[in-house]
């Protein structure tokens, strides 16, 4: 879709094209179910291709939720379009290498040939996989990338059962950062069964490079929202982006908060996302890995921080941690957090922005 052009004609052509994308947007996220979406809600409405005269926006599903990226054109829409076209392609490409939900992606050869030998991999992975080891260290073995070796046990869909403690105890004899093998680009898992999953970091390293993308293209105004994962540059048409946070206890959308930022990622997980219900305890997606079940100190954490990749990974960790040690760690990483606990309390580091107030952490 174009941008208005003020005739009456375009505006009504708009509205029906707006209206078309609106439900297949919809449509698209229903049938997704937002798999692994740290649910940060943008204020603005992710469902239009164009928000207003200057501004381009454009949605597609990819890596299990839908994607949106919106840029403020200054007059250059064909160019806009493009360089979010090109954006959307370093995504895929990212999908390709690092999901393990692809056969044919090199993390799910290095899991295939987990207890057999190492794999070559690209040094992009041998680097993400050697950060979320670091990240790993810093949260105590809670955040772990190997956590996958638990995936057949933990589920949300309509035949979720929770598992037992002896089924738990099992599939933690093959979740341990410890046990990667790396050497140069060559990565092994020494056990079989063992096997990685970048969900918990991927999405945000691949907001952060979209964004990239779109500024070597000139384009610095930015949003990138990787199903919640978000990260903007620069202003919308003079002003902070609004983002919105969600109320976990409230159905989606109502927000408990808005803040406006520039220059920052908004990243937030929450108890609400995945989960099931069963003879009244919640069962959710976020599962710490020490325990093999799902963390219990917060019912979601909202991070701001100067990456996407940072936030993601952050608001995990603080997660797990709950409010007085997971805190502590937001500002020993310079990061600005809001915690609400399972009874619905609030705690937020100093810096984390009151209702409306506007917020820009510059990079560290």
């Amino acid at each position: 879709m174009g941008p208005f052009d003020g005739s009456l004609m375009a505006r009504g052509l708009l509205r029906v094209a707006v209206a078309m994308e609106r439900r297949l947007v919809w449509r698209t996220l229903l049938a997704l179910a937002v798999v692994g979406g740290l649910i940060t809600l943008r204020f603005v409405s992710v469902t239009r291709a164009v928000d207003r005269e200057g501004t381009v926006s454009v949605q597609r599903p990819l890596m299990g939720t839908v994607w949106n990226i919106e840029v403020a054109d200054h007059g250059r829409t064909d160019a806009a379009r493009h360089a979010i076209d090109q954006a959307f392609s370093e995504l895929q490409r990212i999908d390709a290498l690092m999901s393990e939900w692809k056969p044919e992606s090199p993390i799910s050869q290095v899991n295939s040939a987990a207890g057999k030998h190492p794999v070559e991999v690209p040094e992009e992975l041998r680097a993400i996989i050697e950060r979320s080891n670091r990240y790993s260290e810093m949260s105590e073995g809670a955040f772990d990338i190997t956590w996958h070796g638990m995936a057949k046990i933990w589920h949300f869909d309509e035949t979720f059962t929770p598992p037992t403690q002896a089924a738990v105890k099992e599939a933690q004899r093959l979740v341990n950062f410890r046990a990667i093998r790396i050497e140069g680009n060559r990565v092994f898992l020494p056990k079989e069964g063992m096997s990685i999953g970048l969900g918990g970091i991927a999405k945000g390293y691949a907001v952060d490079q979209a964004s990239k993308v779109l500024a070597r293209a000139g384009f610095h105004d930015s949003l990138v929202d990787g199903g919640g994962d978000i990260l903007v540059s620069g202003t919308r048409n003079g002003a902070a982006w609004q983002l919105g946070i969600q109320d976990p206890r409230q159905p989606r959308g109502t927000l408990l908060e808005r803040v406006g930022l520039s220059n920052a990622a908004l990243v937030s997980s929450g108890d609400y996302e995945r989960f099931r219900i069963v003879n009244g305890v919640r069962y959710h997606h976020i599962i710490d890995a020490r325990t093999g079940w799902p963390a219990t100190a917060a019912s979601s954490v909202s991070v701001i921080s100067s990456s996407a990749e940072q936030g993601v990974v952050l608001a995990k960790v603080i997660f797990f941690f709950g409010p007085e040690k997971g805190l502590a760690v937001a500002r020993s990483a310079g990061v600005e957090a809001l915690l609400i606990d399972p009874q619905g309390k609030q705690f937020r580091t100093e810096g984390f922005p009151r209702n409306l107030e506007a917020s820009q952490l510059q990079p560290r």
